[in-house]
């Protein structure tokens, strides 16, 4: 015998139908995003054809070791706390505390990046040696630290757009991430330096392109949510949020390490000069960029389709979530 639905939550305050910004469905969602992503993706594979083409191996390797730092940086140093917006951004919307917790969430994320970064800069030979086999690239940690700062604020964005639903910038935004990458990395390749160096730079400078274009329509966004009805009190709302994001950072680090120990253990166990271990690096980078084409593409589509998710159980739709249909 079918059970009944479970009573839906009454919302406490603000709208239970759509939200005053644009809001994508799941079916547009889903066209936008294969759409963008086949534009975005062609930039990036041409891109890194360019790179694998015109970087010696040695630095190509570098410049793989460098992204899996912040890979692996990026979400541990604010705690995976923006990757909880696409479960909770709705829960609080309903509630009518929306503006209140992105203020809250924003005001740790800077934080605990401002912590993080400068960790690693006082430490960045040891980082050097961590990362590159060698304390010698302390300079290039320095521009990590940098880079990682735009690299953060971008996944922000990302996140927090992908949770409002507007799928529509989030393809603009990686879009014009992929193509500032591949404009600015060439023309740094071809016009000063032939190196890692200069593919830190210009990642960092994409990055910090898609931020502040992020930043520029959250600004209209931000009049739109309406102030809190009732205040947030800490305690409680970090008592709901934190074990999540706690559990999603487990979760990526897990997801993270798998994905780049392989060449740490190049470097670190290969036994081989640091020059050769990364020259393998390289050459492995390159054997890569066709297969990770197909996983990227599977990744985005599973962080759209969560928010559209919490979207309906919020509303009470709880039938529909469980079987995929009729997500709004």
């Amino acid at each position: 015998m079918t059970q009944p639905d479970p009573t839906p939550p009454t919302p406490i305050a603000d709208d239970v139908g759509d939200p005053p910004w644009r809001v994508d469905g799941l079916a547009d969602s889903v066209m936008i995003l294969l759409t963008m992503a086949a534009v975005q993706r062609i930039a990036g594979f041409l891109r890194a054809i360019l790179f694998c083409r015109w970087l010696d191996p040695e630095q190509l390797g570098q410049w793989d070791m460098a992204f899996s730092f912040l890979l692996l940086a990026a979400p541990l140093t604010v705690l995976a706390l923006p990757g909880a917006f696409g479960r909770y951004v709705e829960h609080f919307r309903q509630r009518g505390q929306l503006r209140t917790f992105l203020r809250s969430t924003t005001l740790t994320c800077i934080g605990l990046l401002a912590a993080g970064t400068t960790v690693i800069l006082l430490g960045r030979r040891w980082f050097s040696g961590l990362i590159f086999g060698t304390p010698d690239e302390s300079g290039t940690v320095a521009l990590l630290a940098v880079s990682l700062v735009a690299v953060v604020a971008y996944n922000f964005s990302i996140e927090l757009f992908t949770a409002l639903r507007n799928v529509r910038l989030v393809s603009v935004l990686q879009l014009v991430n992929s193509v500032a990458f591949a404009v600015i990395g060439l023309g740094l390749i071809l016009g000063w330096r032939a190196s890692a160096v200069s593919v830190v730079i210009a990642y960092g400078a994409a990055c910090l392109i898609a931020a502040l274009l992020a930043g520029w329509r959250l600004s209209g966004t931000w009049q739109s949510i309406r102030p809190a009805a009732e205040p947030l009190a800490a305690r409680p709302f970090w008592a709901r949020f934190a074990p999540f994001a706690g559990w999603l950072l487990m979760v990526n680090m897990l997801a993270n390490l798998f994905e780049v120990i392989d060449r740490y253990m190049i470097v670190h166990y290969s036994t081989m000069p640091t020059s050769e271990a990364l020259a393998q690096v390289g050459n492995y980078h390159s054997s890569r960029v066709i297969p990770m084409l197909m996983v990227t593409v599977a990744a985005m589509l599973g962080s759209m389709i969560t928010p559209h998710l919490s979207h309906d159980w919020e509303a009470g739709r709880r039938r529909e979530v469980a079987t995929g249909w009729h997500c709004s």
